[in-house]
């Protein structure tokens, strides 16, 4: 109970949430910048997940087909 009485930082008078304009970004990327950066991580990822999902059917497939 003590721990929830203490302000959070970003609620002191002083701290970084005053300092940043109000039109600014916290992470500093555009919206360009971010939507490249966040294509260059989750497309790479589908297709491998894609392609595990697709061998791990298809080796499926071919068991029921043999056996």
């Amino acid at each position: 109970m003590f721990f929830l009485s203490i302000p959070q930082a970003w609620h002191l008078v002083g701290t970084w949430s005053e300092q940043l304009p109000s039109e600014s970004n916290l992470i500093g990327m555009g919206q360009t910048e971010l939507m490249m950066t966040l294509h260059s991580i989750f497309v790479p990822l589908l297709l491998v997940i894609s392609y595990y999902l697709f061998n791990r059917i298809n080796k499926n497939e071919s068991r029921k087909i043999k056996g």
